[in-house]
């Protein structure tokens, strides 16, 4: 995979020419490496040269480059859908070396091609970096095969049965916990993170991160910024895959010393909180979760075959990785939504306060406060946590709609434009109008209450998206029940205005970074807090 495409597989960020410095280590890279590169070029390019054929419309690109000029950096999933309207296409398609990018901009579209095309549609581009990395063995990154069916088996079946009473009072606990840290910082935002943390370390190893600086969490952050940054710098080693046997020394091969470091680092984030429960269990003395079911399941768990131990530890670890990114994603969002919708907080306390009558709620109350419900869907629909999704491969030629698709293209669903369109959502699609999945009497509308496209398509949808949407509701009830959040300003300390927000533009999109007041609500006390933690 060219390594501008590994580029858009995580932070959605590109370098702008195969042979920029970003791909080089150093200065002193050999002039054989650079001919090299400049042939993988001039290859890619002569193949660009070529008539667009029955490709979908887009923009016209240059000879040898095509159209790498024309990736966008910023908010590309508002430019393709802008793209959309200028060529009068829900299907556009971008050229650049090596690849062709088939972006999709309707969720007809996507459903026809990546639920209905599955067989076809399901692979994932590949990576020589990730590769040596290790991170191809998680199963977000897995081509369709009978190792990803067998990974996919196990994740549905361990994480999709967990919607029950283990896995709620997990996250039940979070989220008091939760109340009681806001008590005692100014920093929402580190709360949220821990927050997340905890819920997706108790659901998955049972376990809970001990402060601020709970190593655990801190492993996981430090991996996804790793991996964050191998994709944004892109790497000679995926442009001529050959250079991965060249020692670090060699000229040009300084990138291996990184890829070094993320394997270890990414071994030991997918090992350290599974091998800490296999050590509990020991003794008697662990917490029921996934992994430890799992584990009680074996005859011998300290004396099973190495490919079960390493295919349950893979799962786990990718629930692990990128569960807490993509809930405090969601979390973030939820708070900036009440500070720029007051309105929304205050109608949605007022349902609380009519259903609870001075408790906190708890997972008997779904279906009761259906306003929070609503608020819960418009986070994931306003602003998704991944407004490009993870890509899918096609794994040979294709043709829809009149268009062709080559073998190896890489098909982009546009989850941002999907959940924007009007014709399913309703009017003011910028607006956070959590009204919209909502009856008239108020209950929840089930034609409109449908944005699992936030968590993906077809067969590689995220089996964990059920366990996902349950603690961010559970979480935002808590909050609204015990807090009003006020006082929001800007990085600089300016009030928020709606029109300046603006989300990163990485893989997993966040809020941009804001200052606010969670202050507790009239009749809620910090002994309120601590008795109903006491009472889990």
């Amino acid at each position: 995979m060219p390594p501008y495409i590994l580029s858009l597989t995580l932070p959605i960020d590109i370098g702008i020419v195969l042979l920029s410095s970003t791909m080089f280590d150093t200065a002193v890279l050999g002039s054989w490496s650079v001919i090299l590169s400049a042939g993988v070029v001039v290859l890619t390019g002569l193949v660009l040269s070529q008539r667009r054929g029955n490709l979908p419309p887009g923009p016209r690109g240059l000879p040898i480059i095509g159209n790498l000029l024309d990736v966008p950096l910023k908010h590309p999933w508002r430019v393709y859908a802008r793209w959309a309207q200028k060529y009068q296409s829900d299907i556009l398609s971008l050229r650049i070396p090596g690849a062709t990018l088939i972006i999709l901009n309707k969720g007809s579209i996507v459903n026809d091609l990546f639920s209905k095309r599955a067989l076809i549609y399901s692979d994932r581009p590949q990576s020589t970096l990730f590769e040596m990395m290790g991170v191809s063995r998680l199963i977000v990154f897995q081509n369709y095969g009978e190792r990803w069916k067998s990974y996919r088996r196990t994740f549905k079946h361990d994480f999709e049965a967990e919607t029950n009473s283990a896995s709620r009072s997990h996250e039940l606990a979070a989220s008091r916990r939760l109340l009681r840290r806001l008590l005692r910082t100014k920093n929402h935002e580190k709360e949220l993170r821990l927050t997340a943390g905890d819920a997706i370390l108790s659901v998955t190893y049972g376990l809970s991160p001990s402060g601020e600086d709970d190593s655990y969490v801190a492993l996981a952050d430090e991996t996804m910024t790793l991996l964050a940054d191998v994709g944004r710098g892109g790497f000679i080693v995926d442009a001529i895959p050959i250079l991965k046997l060249l020692p670090s020394w060699f000229p040009g091969a300084g990138f291996k010393d990184k890829v070094a470091r993320g394997a270890k680092l990414v071994d030991t984030a997918i090992r350290t909180p599974f091998e800490t429960v296999k050590a509990e269990m020991a003794t008697g003395n662990f917490k029921s979760s996934v992994a430890s079911r799992y584990l009680a399941s074996l005859d011998d768990f300290t004396n099973t075959p190495d490919k079960l131990v390493d295919d349950m530890r893979n799962v786990l670890g990718i629930a692990y990785l990128g569960g807490a990114d993509t809930t405090v994603a969601q979390l973030c969002s939820f708070t900036l939504a009440m500070l720029l919708y007051p309105e929304v907080q205050k109608r949605a306390q007022k349902e609380l306060d009519a259903v609870l009558h001075g408790r906190f709620p708890d997972f008997g109350d779904y279906g009761k406060i259906p306003y929070v419900e609503a608020i819960v869907h418009e986070v994931l629909r306003w602003n998704p946590m991944t407004p490009l999704g993870v890509f899918h491969v096609l794994n040979q030629d294709d043709s829809y709609e009149g268009y062709v698709f080559p073998k190896g293209s890489i098909c982009v669903a546009n989850v941002w434009a999907i959940l924007h369109d009007e014709e399913l959502y309703g009017p003011k699609p910028d607006e956070f109008i959590p009204e919209r999945f909502l009856n008239k009497d108020g209950s929840i509308n089930p034609k409109r209450a449908d944005t699992d496209a936030a968590f993906g398509f077809g067969r590689r949808i995220c089996p964990g998206r059920v366990i996902a949407r349950e603690f961010v509701w559970i979480a935002v009830a808590h909050l609204l029940t015990a807090y009003d959040i006020v006082d929001g300003t800007d990085k600089d300390g300016k009030p928020l205005e709606r029109s300046k927000i603006e989300y990163t533009s990485e893989m997993i999109s966040f809020a941009p970074h804001i200052n606010c007041t969670f202050r507790l609500r009239p009749g809620v006390t910090e002994g309120m807090i601590n008795d109903a933690i006491d009472a889990m």
